[in-house]
């Protein structure tokens, strides 16, 4: 009994730890626009592997921009964020069907959209 105690308070501290760090970089202006930063960047990276006909790249970088995407909070993660991810969504799944081409144009669009975002947040 006395280990399993000692075992749970390990993980639950760690979960927390972790957590708190995760939950702490997206809870300041910081921390949301370098997601929403790195969401860009990871769109781009999507784009140019569904562009260059790269369908595992174009999944690890979707993979990682929803992932980023996740971390928005605020006005950031408002409506227009949400139609950009469901672009990503689209693109998502055209390349894992294997048709990365037809990946290309919802990509494009998430891109512009997300770099939209950008600026405004940044011009605040």
């Amino acid at each position: 009994m006395k280990h399993s105690k000692t075992l749970g308070g390990l993980i639950l501290g760690g979960v927390l730890a972790l957590g708190g760090s995760v939950a702490f970089a997206a809870e300041n202006t910081e921390g949301v626009l370098e997601h929403l930063n790195l969401t860009v960047t990871t769109t781009k990276e999507a784009l140019a592997a569904a562009q260059a006909g790269n369908k595992e790249g174009c999944l690890s970088a979707i993979k990682a921009a929803k992932q980023h995407y996740k971390e928005l909070t605020g006005a950031p993660s408002g409506k227009p964020a949400q139609d950009a991810m469901k672009l990503v969504r689209e693109g998502q799944n055209a390349c894992e069907a294997g048709d990365t081409a037809k990946a290309v144009d919802p990509l494009s669009k998430a891109v512009t959209g997300f770099e939209k975002i950008n600026a405004e947040a940044h011009a605040k």
